[in-house]
């Protein structure tokens, strides 16, 4: 396996170690002590599913953080997906150019010119 191929934790994204492999069902994170042997670390979890599994024939698993007996486990290099959708101004902006729109960084904080722009959507006046 190359090196960004290198297996990590699901929940903090941390290096696991190749002697680690093939993974116990009590083995965990050894930065965050998350269990390894879960559905989130998986390759075939797959959040768009009802069951979250793109493998067919596998035992329904109710948490897919805590390990299990699932036989058909098998690692995922790609299981961390980050801390979330943390956009910033070069991405709004690039998003804005896209859209033909322009962009202030300023505005994205600016509650009062949200409300003044919903009133004027709705045609609300504003009692002073």
């Amino acid at each position: 396996m190359s090196a960004d191929m290198e297996n990590r934790c699901w929940r903090c994204g941390a290096g696991l170690a190749m002697d680690l492999l093939p993974l116990r069902r009590e083995e965990v994170c050894p930065a965050c002590d998350a269990d390894l042997h879960g559905c989130k670390l998986c390759r075939f979890f797959n959040p768009s599913l009802s069951d979250a599994c793109d493998e067919p024939i596998a035992g329904d698993v109710s948490n897919k953080e805590r390990a299990n007996f699932c036989d058909y486990f098998k690692p995922s290099p790609h299981a961390f997906r980050g801390t979330g959708s943390q956009v910033g101004d070069k991405e709004r902006a690039a998003l804005a150019a896209l859209f033909g729109e322009a962009h202030d960084a300023t505005s994205n904080n600016d509650a009062d010119g949200a409300r003044t722009a919903l009133e004027g959507l709705f045609g609300i006046k504003k009692d002073t």
